[in-house]
């Protein structure tokens, strides 16, 4: 039985009946188990392959199961409780790099293109995009990658390509960069630091909101895999996203993601005008209006 063959979804769609918060955590404890997740993710190449293995090309990256998933990774775990010292919790928090590397790979399988640009282009192409006149869309290239484009706190030493988030249902999410990459903290095709930092991860919460927080952000501190934990941290030189800082008199305005000349910008844009740029770009090139 692989992930998302018909087995499995027999499987969970008999399991996720009647879902207490204890009977989702037993759920999901098969599902570890099905996966083979460790207790700790290496970022292996040999490891990655095994885990995408336990995926079927059939379970495409906007497919209910997904959604089916966060809800029961919801209930399992009530407000802040995905951040405490529990296995489980662990594994589960790891798993979201695992699903966006499935994710991507599949996209490269089974849109198979020159680059990783070309095979997401030739996918959304399937789909709708997000518009104010659309009751139901497939994709939404609104949300914020802020968080997607970190640095080194300073230096600068390091030059990253800008990246772009491409969301489906909320949960999947697609990181590309300006060097028509995707950006995966696990990548069975090679690991980049770009990936390792700013690379996608999916999100069990329905929507930037206050559980967003609680289950795809906080527990980053406590359950991150030790090798992305040591690559943040850059020996003592830490990644972080710029800030969200509106106002050019505030003691961090250098840091700014809206500063033209701040520590972040490019070409005399700030990094949100770069973003924003290459993000028109890419909607040009799946020939949607704008």
């Amino acid at each position: 039985m692989l992930i998302g063959d018909q087995e499995f979804l027999d499987f969970w769609q008999k399991s996720s009946v009647g879902l207490t918060e204890k009977s989702a955590r037993s759920l999901l404890e098969k599902l570890m188990q099905l996966a083979a997740m460790p207790a700790e993710l290496s970022g292996e190449a040999g490891e990655i392959q095994k885990l995408l293995e336990s995926f079927s090309d059939s379970l495409v990256p906007d497919h209910k199961f997904w959604h089916e998933l966060a809800l029961a990774v919801q209930l399992a775990f009530p407000k802040e409780t995905l951040s405490t010292a529990d296995k489980l919790a662990h594994q589960i928090h790891q798993f979201r790099y695992v699903i966006s590397a499935y994710q991507a790979e599949w996209v490269r399988r089974c849109f198979p293109g020159d680059t990783d640009r070309e095979s997401l282009l030739h996918y959304l192409r399937t789909k709708k995009r997000k518009r104010f006149w659309r009751r139901r869309f497939d994709f939404n290239l609104g949300e914020s990658s802020r968080l997607h484009n970190k640095l080194p706190q300073s230096g600068n030493d390091i030059s990253f390509p800008i990246n772009i988030k491409i969301v489906m249902g909320f949960h999947t999410e697609f990181i590309l960069d300006s060097q028509d990459c995707f950006a995966n903290e696990l990548d069975p095709r090679g690991r980049k630091l770009n990936g390792l930092i700013n690379g996608a991860s999916f999100n069990y919460a329905n929507r930037n909101n206050r559980r967003h927080r609680e289950l795809d952000i906080m527990p980053v501190k406590i359950h991150d895999p030790l090798f992305r934990r040591q690559a943040l941290a850059n020996a003592g030189n830490p990644f972080y996203a710029p800030k969200m800082i509106y106002r050019r008199g505030h003691r961090l305005w250098n840091m700014s993601y809206l500063n033209k000349k701040g520590y972040y910008a490019r070409n005399g844009r700030s990094l949100k005008q770069e973003v924003a740029s290459f993000r028109r770009t890419f909607v040009k090139s799946l020939k949607l209006k704008k």
